[in-house]
């Protein structure tokens, strides 16, 4: 799994205006400080509009994210491990979310 988060990473690391994690702190991309992107026990959080987030789970490709609060974010979405192949494809279309 470590490789596909390291695909990202890569991925990223020539994009402007993204951040990639350094060697300490949360394993995440961030545009202007702010996390878009996150590993998140083995699987990807992205942050877009509450109705793509809700697209995304109703096509199955994704799951509400609940940050342990008991109560799903709206504008975050979980991409599980198995759909890892649409990892980057997310996260392009996250970035571009937050950018406007």
């Amino acid at each position: 799994m470590r490789e596909v988060y390291l695909d990202l990473i890569a991925h990223f690391s020539t994009h402007p205006d993204v951040e990639t994690p350094g060697p300490k702190g949360a394993q995440g991309l961030k545009y202007g400080g702010k996390m878009f992107a996150m590993f998140y026990k083995g699987n990807l959080t992205v942050k877009l509009s509450p109705d793509r987030v809700q697209a995304i789970i109703d096509s199955g490709d994704g799951e509400p994210h609940d940050p342990g609060t008991g109560k799903p974010m709206k504008d975050r979405v979980l991409i599980p491990a198995g759909n890892k192949n649409r990892w980057i494809e997310y996260c392009e279309e996250s970035v571009a979310y937050v950018k406007k």
